[in-house]
């Protein structure tokens, strides 16, 4: 009787210390770390999200690779958890990664007309580029030369220039000196030469505003009607210098999974001309699924556009937001419009 005794009180002692240590180890399981917000990594490099998250003590977790139409090789496309969410220190946020940009091979444009051609450079998923005429022998607007060449790869969205006949009976004449005049003196010397004023914004220390500080073609040089002359110009702001060109990127965030949406992105110019500069059919592939969830972004980089000129979003065929640009300043969205305050100070969209 007395061993069985001593062996119950040992087990109760073994059963009262095995309690007490679960106890002290689920206490100190929930509180854990300390409390951080998770900053937001997306779009960021690899290395820089793994600093950015070492300096809140949190860990990058294993990357989920994909494919991405946009953001770059080995930068990142979603993060778990999303940035803002409360978690203790330690923990892994999961990063799904680029794999990069998908590369395409130019179609062959030569011998085409420009419309043809223009058409089949948007369907083939690139921008058209600089089109510059030159007299020669075969008709008007046809195609003789392109860069890149026929076949040569290059990513999604990137720019094919054209080489276009101006014709052989295009009007000759010698180019004006254009330099130290004001934009619309410029234009005026020009204008009944047929020829096509596009300003490349400079901004020299000291230099005169809103004028012309220097030109191609140079002073007496043999140019056509149709022509295009580049000048730079120190714009104050106060003057609108026609055709200036402007580049901009368009972040738009998802507010859902969108993997089982069709999206669209076009680009509207400001006379009315719509440009598709990309479209997401819907995959439910497993890279799909990983990346095209709430909170991912759709990167629009370097959407080119003169004067003014807005990007729609669709999904499904509906129109779902707008970004309005103008000028070169920051793209506003249509929804946070009417919060922005009076025209003309617009509330800077946040990626």
């Amino acid at each position: 009787m007395a061993w069985c005794l001593q062996w119950s009180v040992a087990l109760v002692i073994f059963l009262v210390v095995m309690a007490a240590s679960g106890y002290y180890v689920f206490n100190k399981t929930l509180e854990g770390g300390q409390l951080v917000t998770v900053p937001d990594i997306v779009e960021l490099p690899l290395g820089d999200a793994s600093m950015l998250l070492a300096e809140q003590g949190l860990e990058l977790g294993k990357p989920i690779p994909a494919e991405h139409p946009t953001i770059p090789k080995d930068h990142i496309i979603t993060q778990r958890p999303a940035a803002g969410t409360v978690v203790r220190t330690g923990r892994k946020v999961v990063p799904t990664i680029s794999m990069g940009t998908e590369s395409l091979r130019t179609p062959d444009l030569v011998r085409r007309s420009l419309k043809d051609a223009e058409q089949q450079i948007r369907q083939g998923r690139f921008r058209v580029g600089s089109v510059v005429r030159v007299a020669h022998k075969t008709p008007r607007d046809t195609v003789i030369a392109q860069d890149p060449p026929a076949g040569h790869a290059i990513h999604v969205r990137g720019d094919i220039h054209l080489l276009v006949s101006a014709g052989q009976q295009t009007e000759k004449a010698f180019m004006p000196n254009i330099r130290g005049l004001d934009i619309n003196e410029a234009i005026s010397l020009v204008a009944p030469l047929g020829l096509r004023l596009v300003p490349n914004e400079v901004d020299y220390p000291g230099a005169r505003v809103d004028v012309v500080l220097d030109q191609d073609p140079p002073p007496n040089a043999l140019v056509y009607q149709g022509q295009i002359v580049t000048y730079d110009v120190k714009l104050s702001g106060g003057v609108d210098a026609p055709n200036a060109r402007h580049q901009a990127d368009v972040r738009h965030q998802m507010p859902f999974d969108w993997y089982d949406h069709d999206v669209r992105v076009d680009l509207v110019d400001r006379f009315g001309g719509r440009e598709t500069l990309q479209t997401y059919p819907r995959a439910y592939d497993p890279a799909s699924r990983r990346s095209r969830v709430k909170g991912s972004r759709i990167t629009i980089r370097n959407v080119s556009y003169v004067g003014q000129a807005t990007v729609e979003i669709y999904i499904d065929g509906e129109l779902a937001e707008s970004y309005h640009m103008r000028g070169g300043l920051p793209p506003v969205k249509s929804s946070e419009e009417a919060n922005s305050g009076p025209p003309g100070d617009p509330t800077i969209d946040q990626p």
